[in-house]
């Protein structure tokens, strides 16, 4: 198993679906029903089922050129990531409104999470499927019962952080892979790279 690919895919992941689950757990206590959360799945699962069924036939493409491409995806979800975390961090993001605006409105926020993950797991995939596989199931699973058992404190998660964590991440991830194929570095250099990242946005959260 590859525990690089293993670990992002189950850290960007969570942080998608725990965001759906909180969608979910808002609408469930507006509708006191399990609707919201039978429609949070079926959006995430119109994404994500054909992401690992479909995207298999990446492997069709050489292996490099799809660590390169996938290094530009990841540092591209690294930047939004940390761009994201910023306003966060510094208030600029304005309080979701709370009102009632019917299920497809929970069906249609989850598809999105679903499909901002499955961009990062279809750049996993060529690395590890199984791997990849194996953190979303990991994630789904984790997701389902926090979002079941504290449907109330689900909404509290502190995304700005999570997302801080993860979008250095996915920045040492994409330098490892680019270094995988220019220079022939080892997995082992992904601790480094996690710490400096974490530095480098730590400062530009800072800015």
């Amino acid at each position: 198993m590859d525990v690089g690919v293993f670990i992002t895919s189950f850290a960007f992941s969570l942080l998608e679906l725990t965001e759906a689950g909180a969608i979910a757990a808002i609408y469930h206590n507006i509708h006191k029903s399990k609707l919201p959360f039978i429609y949070a799945i079926a959006g995430v699962a119109l994404v994500l089922i054909p992401t690992f069924t479909i995207g298999r036939l990446i492997y069709l493409v050489p292996i490099n050129y799809v660590l390169l491409a996938s290094s530009v995806i990841l540092f591209y979800f690294g930047y939004r990531l940390l761009r994201s975390a910023r306003r966060s961090f510094k208030h600029l993001i304005r309080a979701r409104e709370e009102k009632e605006e019917g299920l497809s409105v929970v069906f249609a926020v989850s598809a999105v999470e679903g499909l901002e993950a499955a961009l990062v797991l279809l750049a996993l995939l060529p690395q590890s499927y199984y791997s990849t596989l194996l953190g979303t199931v990991l994630a789904a699973i984790v997701t389902t019962v926090l979002t079941g058992t504290l449907k109330s404190q689900v909404g509290r998660i502190r995304v700005p952080q999570l997302k801080f964590v993860l979008s250095a991440l996915l920045f040492s991830l994409g330098t490892l892979w680019i270094g995988e194929v220019a220079l022939g570095l080892d997995e082992i250099f992904l601790i480094p790279f996690l710490f400096a990242y974490l530095g480098f946005n730590y400062v530009m959260v800072k800015l």
